[in-house]
């Protein structure tokens, strides 16, 4: 078999719900050269069974079963069968999504065009049914290009762009599947993105909805908030910060500062804080100690650090009345 153009990863963990739409909308693409491999991690649903079948009738989709390692490890698992079969792009794809049938196609053709290793696009959230997406004909949305270190701001305070390994394209020569096993339960996608594009010359972005996220009530962005959540998200931050080159320390020191007045907005957020005393006390007193210090901070974080710190219990009441979910 010849090698496939792109590898789509799809980490697979109790997801039978949700399933068929996302299988659906992977094997619409109008770019058709593509394996996607689909790694169950131990689901105790009919996921395995779902795959299997969707596998049986297309013989671009792959199945890999394993343990239940966690969705870094079953991505990883997915790029190693990529690298296996010689793709020349990998891309990410949760169970519970769907992608617009051309978003291989746009990125493709944005990295392309651009000459960069990376492209990304915009995504859109939805509930319920999946958006009715008619594929687009000729050129889709206008295409930027960010030369390093711009892409790398633009990851970290950029929120079109997101955090997540979904809504992008990668050259095979970044793809590294120990950068997605980092360690992380929490923030793991913004750490290899980090480390990914940190490699990269730069990222084509696209204006282009071309990847779904849909909300549930079962999705870690609904979820309740775990004490792990917190450390986790809080460390990969300090390591952004740490591994950041003399041009971007600035930036990404804002981003770190941002992370913990958001961490706390967060705790605050939930009915009973109390569980969350210790890490909130941690977040305060950092955030105090650098008030009206930090430089590229949006105006809303500067005011939401101030109230974090001077009138908390104020603070405390906006954020149960806005914040519905840990997004």
């Amino acid at each position: 078999m010849s090698a496939p153009l792109v590898c789509v990863a799809v980490p697979v963990y109790n997801a039978a719900a949700w399933l068929p739409a996302c299988l659906q909308s992977l094997a619409a693409q109008t770019l058709a050269d593509f394996v996607c491999v689909l790694v169950d991690d131990g689901s105790a649903d009919d996921s395995a069974a779902l795959c299997a079948a969707f596998a049986a009738k297309d013989p671009r989709f792959v199945l890999l079963r394993q343990q239940n390692r966690g969705v870094s490890a079953a991505r990883a698992a997915a790029v190693r069968e990529g690298q296996s079969r010689g793709a020349a792009w990998f891309a990410f794809c949760d169970a519970d999504d769907v992608c617009h049938p051309d978003l291989l196609r746009a990125l493709h053709a944005a990295a392309a065009d651009s000459g960069l290793p990376v492209a990304c696009c915009r995504f859109d959230t939805f509930a319920g049914a999946a958006p009715a997406d008619a594929p687009v004909s000729g050129a889709i949305g206008a295409v930027r290009a960010l030369p390093a270190p711009r892409h790398l701001q633009a990851l970290l305070h950029d929120h079109t762009m997101d955090y997540g390994l979904w809504n992008k394209l990668y050259a095979a020569a970044l793809m590294d599947p120990a950068l997605l096993e980092n360690g992380f339960a929490y923030n793991e996608d913004l750490l290899a993105n980090w480390r990914l594009f940190g490699r990269a010359a730069g990222c084509a972005f696209v204006d282009f909805a071309g990847y779904h996220y849909r909300q549930h009530a079962a999705s870690a962005s609904h979820a309740p908030l775990p004490l792990r959540s917190i450390r986790e998200q809080r460390q990969v931050a300090a390591l952004i910060s740490a591994e950041a080159p003399g041009a971007l320390k600035a930036s990404a020191n804002a981003f770190y500062y941002e992370k913990l007045v958001y961490l706390a907005s967060m705790i605050l957020r939930q009915a009973d804080p109390s569980p969350y005393r210790a890490e909130l006390d941690a977040l305060r007193a950092e955030i105090r100690a650098d008030l009206g210090k930090v430089p590229g901070l949006p105006p809303a974080i500067r005011a939401a650090a101030w109230a974090t710190v001077r009138c908390p219990r104020l603070w405390r009441r906006a954020c149960r009345l806005l914040l519905r979910d840990r997004r």
